[in-house]
């Protein structure tokens, strides 16, 4: 069920979004928020299927997504999942407004401001902060989304993996689906059943 903040409150968690970034001057500040849209979606839609260049950048005040491909035995394969207060976006397809590889699909009801990219890209060449801004946005989101996860992957077992992501996100398990935790770890339903218990 969606719980509802007030307009105020969205507003100041969008500033404080935006804030920890990069600090943008608040003349600055105020012109940006200007271009954002506020959203709200029901719990399976999808901001962006994949094939599609992504077009938006969203900064998610409540809800769930996840982030997945469809492999070629047809399996989708979680590769990220985002909680509150998170900005979404596919950040290769976004910068290079190309198709999209993976799909981001809500897991819950969820509300959120969106910018098109149109739109960012004049801010860019409006605003010399926003553009220092922006560089440090695509840095930061690069390193979580894409570097951290083949780490990951290639240092940490599943029961690592697992630990991490509770320690990012507490309560995920009330909120997220042990099938797609599971298909994030990359393994099965059963495996995980047994790291949750400490068979493993």
């Amino acid at each position: 069920m969606l719980v509802r903040i007030s307009t105020n409150e969205m507003k100041e968690n969008l500033e404080d979004i935006i804030q920890s970034i990069y600090l943008l001057p608040q003349q600055v500040l105020e012109d940006v928020l200007g271009h954002f849209q506020y959203l709200e979606y029901p719990k399976n839609y999808f901001l962006l299927k994949s094939g599609k260049p992504c077009k938006h950048l969203w900064f998610m005040i409540t809800g769930a997504v996840r982030y997945f491909y469809t492999n070629d035995q047809g399996k989708e394969m979680n590769t990220w999942f985002s909680l509150d207060e998170q900005i979404l976006t596919d950040t290769t397809s976004f910068v290079k407004q190309e198709p999209a590889q993976e799909s981001i699909q809500l897991l819950e009801e969820s509300e959120m401001y969106s910018i098109e990219y149109a739109a960012l890209q004049a801010l860019l060449q409006k605003h010399h902060p926003f553009a220092l801004w922006y560089i440090k946005l695509v840095e930061s989101h690069y390193v979580s989304q894409i570097e951290d996860r083949i780490a990951d992957l290639q240092f940490l077992d599943a029961k690592e993996r697992y630990q991490k992501i509770l320690s990012k996100y507490p309560n995920i398990t009330n909120r997220v689906s042990l099938g797609n935790i599971a298909s994030y770890l990359n393994i099965t339903q059963e495996t995980l059943s047994r790291i949750r218990a400490g068979k493993l």
